[in-house]
């Protein structure tokens, strides 16, 4: 490198005005998709909640009525404080417990390997889901619309 370019890199400024009118352009932009997103987000508590295995509906619950219905004998329901809600599907079982005071639903317990449905946050709103991937299981609020997509 010759002594006149090494002269110049070292009076060259780090960044230019114009440089700088970008990358602040491009962090509004990237604020402003994240403040849309987070707020066209549904917070109220759900309607109710709607089970599909292999997508078909399996499992209602609605909450202002307190009312179930079940579609099939692969689900069994205990009521109690709380109702729990046992789906058997040919690769196992899961568990869903149904808060009915404070309107949530939650897979409690499941006999798959990864344990990713349990450990999902419940549905406590109506943008949430639950879904169980070596079951099939797919716990949805009602309102949401079903691509009928079945992930396997």
């Amino acid at each position: 490198m010759s002594l006149k370019k090494v002269q110049q890199v070292k009076e060259d400024k780090g960044f230019k005005k114009a440089d700088l009118i970008i990358y602040g352009a491009i962090i509004l932009l990237v604020a402003a998709l994240l403040i849309a997103v987070f707020a066209s987000r549904d917070g109220s508590p759900p309607e109710g909640v709607r089970v599909y295995v292999g997508g078909d509906v399996v499992f209602e619950y609605d909450f202002a009525s307190g009312e179930y219905s079940v579609y099939g004998e692969a689900v069994t329901v205990t009521e109690g404080e709380a109702l729990n809600v046992r789906i058997e599907t040919a690769g196992g079982y899961n568990v869903l417990e149904i808060n009915k005071s404070a309107r949530t639903a939650h897979i409690t317990e499941a006999d798959c390997r990864g344990q990713d449905c349990v450990h999902t946050p419940a549905i406590k709103d109506g943008s949430g889901i639950i879904y169980c991937s070596p079951h099939g299981v797919k716990v949805v609020p009602f309102g949401t619309s079903d691509d009928s997509t079945v992930i396997m």
